[in-house]
């Protein structure tokens, strides 16, 4: 069903910045990545510095060193920057800064980091959706990004951002109940005797019935996903997934975010996440 065919070069830069984890896919964190605490590497705290619709050059911190800058353009090389490494794809922007909600240039931004194997991340996301109704669209936006601990991750994250653009305004509750059914399927699994690590879209069903989470959604999106399209969308998802966790792992050492999930308003990691701590932190 998957057969997915991911483009070679960015996949390369994937995973040369993220590290493989084994399983061929790239990973969100490497115990030889040099991180920083909140605010070293953030001059200012300010917004948008991640958001392509307001900057045409966004942070990389994987920059080269003098020297290996000089020995690159003597082969004739270049950097590689997210911004060029996928602006072949149509629809980069979004999979780089998937808005959720609001103005993708509102002054205001909230990031949401989430790890669907981390069972606290529901919560977390509960407490966005909470704080943004009490938000102006216009004045605040909602970003998300998602690593992949456990792969099928990915494939989620590939979904919400495709359904950011091509739905749009049922990308937060379909993530809510992305989120909540993989906590569900783990209890239920756990239950039965047997723990599986999401590695597929079966790994993370309870029952041979079960349909795999995102497609079990699509059904429920308004206009639902015709089923001679299914594929086509599932193919999509697992490729800009993967271009959406490069970003996580970029903004994550960037903010010196360790763990996952976390939330940074207005370039400020926060250390409790809440509706309140969120809106306490925009005024």
């Amino acid at each position: 069903m998957r057969g997915v065919v991911v483009c070679t070069v960015l996949l390369g830069f994937l995973l040369t910045g993220c590290g493989a984890d084994g399983t061929g896919r790239a990973a969100a964190t490497r115990a030889d990545v040099k991180t920083t605490q909140p605010g070293e590497s953030a001059p200012g705290g300010a917004a948008n510095i991640f958001n392509p619709y307001m900057h045409e050059r966004l942070p990389n911190t994987r920059e080269l060193s003098a020297e290996g800058a000089q020995m690159l353009k003597k082969l004739g090389g270049r950097e590689q920057r997210i911004e060029g490494e996928a602006a072949f794809r149509k629809h980069w922007r979004q999979e780089i800064y998937p808005v959720v909600f609001g103005d993708p240039r509102a002054p205001h931004e909230i990031l949401a980091l989430l790890d669907f194997s981390a069972p606290q991340s529901e919560k977390v996301w509960q407490a966005v959706t909470q704080a943004a109704k009490s938000l102006s669209p216009r004045q605040c936006k909602i970003a998300v990004f998602a690593n992949s601990k456990e792969n099928y991750g990915t494939d989620l994250m590939g979904l919400a951002i495709w359904i950011s653009y091509s739905r749009p305004g049922q990308a937060m509750p379909y993530l809510g109940y992305a989120l909540s059914r993989w906590n569900a399927v783990k209890a239920e699994q756990k239950r039965a005797g047997g723990v599986k690590r999401f590695t597929n879209e079966y790994d993370a069903t309870a029952n041979a019935s079960d349909f795999p989470i995102h497609y079990a959604y699509l059904s429920r999106l308004r206009p639902p996903v015709p089923a001679r399209e299914e594929l086509a969308v599932a193919k999509y998802c697992y490729n800009a997934g993967n271009v959406n966790l490069y970003q996580t792992v970029q903004i994550c050492r960037y903010y010196g975010i360790n763990r996952l999930p976390a939330v940074v308003v207005d370039g400020k990691p926060l250390g409790t996440v809440s509706a309140q701590s969120i809106l306490n932190a925009l005024k």
